[in-house]
This record gives C-alpha cells, structure tokens and sequence, in this order.
C-alpha cells in the first residue's frame, strides 16, 4: 500500500491535492492512504515518530516558520527513500532541490493534469524500487524478501545472518558474504566492513568510524573500507 502525504499551509491547496490524489487512486485501483499536514513541524513529527514509512510527499515550498526546503533537507536525514514533489509558485527554487534529490516541481496554481501526471511518474519510481528482491533459502525454507526489507548483513564465518527491517526477524544464509553480494547484488548495499554489508536506505547517521541504523544498531566501518565506503555512501546519497 502506498503512504502518501501532503504538506502545504493552504488549507484550499491542500484539500484540493488531496482531493486529486485520492480521485487518481481509486479510479487506477492502486492501493493508497493520503495523510494532510498544514505545516512542515507536524509533518517532521510524524516522521520522528515511525510510526508512517511515506513513499513519497508533496511538500509546499513556501510555508510558515519552517518551508519546505529546510523540511525536506531534515528528512533526508531519516529517509533517503521517499520520494519528495515540490509544490511551488515559482521555479527559483528547482536548483535548491538537487540537494535533496528532488522527483519532482509542481508550479501552482495546481491542475489535476499536471497533479496526476506527476503522481503517475512518482509511483512507477517507488514501484520500481520496491521490485528489487532476493531469493534466500533459509531452514529449508526459500522465500523472496525485497531488498528494502532487509536492514544488514553479517557475516559469521560460512554463513550471513540476514538481519530485517521486521524486529526481531533474522535469517541464517550457509554461505560467505562476498558470495552472497555477488549473488545478490544491489545498488544499495554499503560495505563498511569485511563482517558487513549495510543497506543505504536504513543509515540514520554517518560516522567516520561507524554507521547508525535507524533502529539504533551501530555498524563499525574499518580503515580498509573507510573510503570506498565514503564514496559510495555519497554517491548513492547525490544519485539514488
């Protein structure tokens, strides 16, 4: 199912994006919940709490004490994956938006055309990265889990520990790492250290020495992969 949300200070703006989003869902059977915020800070609190993983959100530029651009900047700090449309009244802002990886401006007044046909790109985008998927044999049993549900891998010696985003979920793999990345390659597997291999999308902060999950795991990031690691990091970071 698809989150959606919906950021923008105009309470007439705002209900009438919801309004096309939702009529778009339904008349394309896609599964969908459309969340409204009348403000960057209540929107960054439901981001704080976890409790909603967005897909993707329409951001108004322009709003009141916090705009868009500084909103859009702290999400990227807890999620690198959601896909953020920028709701403008001018395009002075579009340069601005590569800093965030920006999917998309919408410049107001807003029509259900040009809505809708954003949507359209958005959600083949967030589709086509929740395609990526592995297939592991785990007690026995082989299951095909998407590459954003896992969270880490750990190496031990013949055998990965594939750790998932799930708690508490965690799948014994008898084989070694590096055969198991080459295996199953993804664009984003970070690998900090000879023990592990991290997803990009679950990296809350960036240490020298060390990455942050967002469910508190700490993995180290050795001297031998410290700049490889960096590279890619930054790289997945500026063209994910």
């Amino acid at each position: 199912m698809l989150i959606i949300a919906v950021c923008e200070d105009s309470n007439t703006d705002r209900k009438a994006i919801c309004t096309i989003i939702e009529t778009f869902l339904r008349s394309q059977r896609i599964d969908g919940t459309v969340f409204a915020y009348d403000s960057a800070e209540k929107f960054i609190s439901a981001i704080e709490s976890k409790k909603l993983r967005f897909d993707m959100v329409f951001m108004d530029i322009i709003m009141g004490d916090m705009d868009g651009m500084t909103c859009a900047r702290l999400i990227r700090q807890w999620d690198k994956l959601v896909k953020i449309v920028f709701l403008t009244s001018s395009t002075e802002y579009v340069y601005e938006g590569y800093e965030v990886n920006a999917s998309g401006y919408l410049v107001k007044p807003l029509g259900a055309e040009k809505v809708t046909a954003c949507l359209q790109k958005t959600i083949d985008e967030v589709q086509g990265l929740s395609k990526e998927t592995i297939a592991v044999t785990s007690g026995g049993v082989k299951r095909r889990i998407p590459i954003d549900d896992i969270l880490y891998l750990e190496s031990r010696r013949n055998q990965v520990e594939v750790v998932l985003a799930a708690p508490n979920e965690r799948l014994v793999v008898y084989t070694r790492l590096d055969e198991f990345t080459q295996r199953h390659p993804s664009k984003m597997w970070l690998r900090p250290h000879k023990s592990f291999v991290v997803n990009f999308l679950y990296v809350e902060e960036y240490a020298s020495d060390s990455f942050v999950l967002r469910d508190g795991t700490v993995i180290p990031i050795s001297r031998t992969y410290k700049n490889a690691t960096r590279a890619s990091f930054y790289n997945l970071l500026h063209n994910k």
